[in-house]
């Protein structure tokens, strides 16, 4: 059983910032943005922008160039977000809160791209990535000499607008390209299916690496509303609540494990600034229910949350269901909803046919939100976006590794991985690459990682790991994996084994591992 979304008609003109430009040009005292104790109207963004997107392109970083950005939240983030895309450029994320030898990985799978834009903080981070570092706060630049009028640069629907970055395999990160277009109808479909508009203030508080965070920057400035960013490297659980009772904040884009942690907050005081929220739209892990009902269905609370899908291949989401059967999904698991508009999600077997309602397979997505494919990868990754003649016509699809169901309803349910692939907090990790970096360190012989899902839907990833001496130093283990993988990715528990199981084909027995993981409460250490 195949789910279509809403065919929706879209503009010749498929550009989100030009829907920003609309903004400033219409409303420009409207509030924009806010960082601490920055304010800055759509004009003032605007400007800013554009001088810096006429600077881009006088240094010939102007269509088809790709340049990276490393800058905390702070207001020079979105500045250079929106004047790389001004100038015609694609920009690439690049999360101060990842080690620099992960930074420099990352770089190096773009030997095309252009340039690297940070700021006095995030500098050290960079240094050695690129041989072209753009400091945004250098006054050498001049910014303030440059046109603070739109630049006129050509750009079509299916130019890139951003590419990040997702786990590898082979301990290779790949660079994963999305369109103008399959983002333009991502964000109309927030903004149409839930009537967002000027009021639907938006608090940045995921890290910049992610593909959420791409439309958590974006979606307010899309339909006109105020964009506040946490004025914090690190998610500061604290600061986030304060800013959303404050602020006056309606809608949120975040992983489950920190919507647990604002929720937690508001239970332990006893207080309501979450249920001021309109919206908070949720991704990028399996989502506990039972974590947040208490909450969600006490008396007064309007607050809609909205259990998403998707992958960053297909621009991030590609279907979306709203919370309201806190009951039923105590007995069973919780719909990822119907498809987004302009979108198509085919649940096929390992033939490529599709499988009736209700029998598992895997969850192929296709439409506009498909994306460009990965960006010098194996000829083995782009293997998984597929064209295929469907129903008389020519459709390209993406083979998302994930498996599911649809019900007779007409929503798509997630049950797991068909690889090794799982996502913690909020992103998704090929176990391949964790386990690349665990095995490289001089104390571990070998290793294999697993994922246990917890209780509250939380996956959290094991090590089980055969030591080069007697036993190992689990502090400084970890210690060292913290300086070359982002903390997301560093096992929470590492487990001594003498030997791996093997199954009868001679390979690695998972499944007898998968056990003892989940037993691994006796390892070395929890983190």
């Amino acid at each position: 059983m195949a789910l279509f979304g809403t065919r929706v008609p879209l503009p010749e003109e498929r550009l989100a910032h030009r829907l920003f430009e609309e903004h400033a040009r219409t409303h420009p005292d409207r509030l924009a943005l806010t960082c601490g104790d920055e304010r800055l109207t759509y004009e003032e963004l605007n400007s800013r922008a554009n001088r810096f997107a006429h600077h881009l392109i006088s240094r010939g970083v102007t269509g088809g160039a790709i340049a990276g950005v490393c800058i905390d939240r702070s207001p020079e983030l979105v500045v250079s977000i929106l004047g790389i895309l001004k100038a015609g450029a694609t920009y690439v994320p690049l999360d101060p809160t990842y080690p620099p030898e992960r930074l420099r990985l990352m770089t190096s799978q773009l030997p095309e791209m252009a340039m690297v834009v940070a700021s006095g903080d995030t500098l050290p981070l960079v240094d050695g990535t690129h041989r072209h570092v753009l400091d945004v706060n250098d006054p050498q630049h001049q910014l303030k000499a440059r046109p603070t009028t739109n630049p006129s640069v050509p750009i079509q629907a299916d130019d890139l607008c951003y590419v990040v970055f997702t786990s590898g395999s082979t301990g290779t990160p790949k660079a994963t390209a999305v369109r103008h277009e399959g983002w333009y109808n991502l964000l109309n479909w927030l903004r149409v299916e839930y009537r967002l508009d000027h009021n639907s203030s938006n608090l940045f508080v995921s890290s910049f690496g992610f593909d959420i965070s791409q439309r958590s920057l974006m979606t307010p400035l899309f339909t006109g509303a105020a964009l506040h960013l946490l004025p914090s490297r690190s998610f500061d659980v604290g600061l986030a609540y304060r800013l959303i009772g404050q602020l006056g904040v309606r809608t949120l884009h975040c992983a489950p494990s920190t919507l647990y942690l604002l929720v937690d907050r508001e239970m332990d005081k006893g207080t309501d600034a979450l249920t001021g929220l309109h919206y908070v739209f949720i991704g990028g892990e399996p989502m506990s229910a039972a974590r947040v009902a208490d909450w969600a269905t006490r008396e007064g609370n309007s607050c809609i949350l909205l259990h998403q899908y998707g992958v960053a291949e297909c621009t991030d989401v590609a279907s979306s269901h709203p919370m309201t059967d806190y009951p039923g999904y105590a007995k069973g698991r919780m719909p990822a909803g119907a498809p987004v508009y302009n979108t198509e999600i085919r649940i096929l077997d390992e033939s490529f046919h599709e499988v009736a309602a209700g029998e598992v397979g895997e969850i192929c997505i296709s439409g506009i939100s498909v994306g460009a494919g990965y960006l010098n990868a194996d000829p083995v990754h782009q293997k998984k976006f597929v064209t295929r003649e469907q129903d008389g016509a020519t459709v390209r699809f993406y083979r998302t590794g994930d498996q599911g169901y649809t019900t007779e309803s007409g929503e798509l349910v997630v049950v797991g991985r068909v690889d090794h692939q799982v996502k913690v907090r909020g992103m998704r990790i090929d176990l391949g690459d964790v386990e690349h970096a665990v095995r490289r360190h001089r104390d571990i012989r070998d290793v294999v990682v697993m994922p246990v899902l917890a209780d509250e839907g939380d996956a959290r990833l094991v090590a089980l790991v055969i030591p080069e001496a007697e036993s190992i130093e689990e502090r400084t283990l970890r210690q060292d994996l913290l300086g070359t993988l982002p903390r997301n990715m560093v096992p929470q528990e590492f487990v001594e084994v003498s030997a791996f199981p093997l199954n009868p084909n001679g390979k690695i027995d998972r499944k007898a591992l998968a056990e003892n993981a989940r037993a691994g409460t006796a390892g070395v250490g929890n983190g």
